[in-house]
């Protein structure tokens, strides 16, 4: 899987450097949830998806994710406190299950138009595919 994944982000010129362990993404779910209220979401997904994949750094530790948000202007103790509160529990189950229900099982998975479903890192002509299927029903 790891050689897959490899392959397709060279073929768009990105290098990846996957953690050694499997991780728990919980707390950085949470993080986004937590930046998500602050309206700083769209810069703290892209900082976690930048520690995950190129560090340094790891989504399960608390320091590293209060950098994170500190960098995306957000307090860390703040953060660290509704991390330990489980603040955005019930969100990120809420969160899965929906996935689940519309058969989401891996990651990552992305869902076209609120009908299509991708799961898996796929080559481009698959997303093109479905992007060209998508715009010709909204010709029709």
């Amino acid at each position: 899987m790891d050689r897959h994944l490899q392959e397709l982000a060279a073929q768009v010129g990105l290098r990846m450097h996957p953690p050694e362990r499997l991780v728990n993404s919980r707390l950085a779910l949470a993080t986004a949830e937590f930046a998500r209220e602050r309206g700083r979401f769209e810069l703290v997904h892209q900082a976690l998806f930048q520690l995950h994949w190129r560090g340094p750094g790891r989504l399960d530790d608390v320091g590293d994710l209060r950098r994170v948000a500190a960098e995306a202007g957000l307090d860390g103790d703040e953060l660290e406190e509704a991390l330990r509160a489980g603040r955005y529990e019930e969100i990120i189950d809420a969160s899965r299950r929906e996935a689940i229900e519309i058969g989401i099982e891996a990651v990552p998975a992305h869902v076209f138009g609120r009908r299509y479903l991708v799961i898996g890192a796929q080559p481009d002509e698959v997303y093109q595919s479905v992007l060209d299927r998508l715009e010709s029903e909204a010709v029709q």
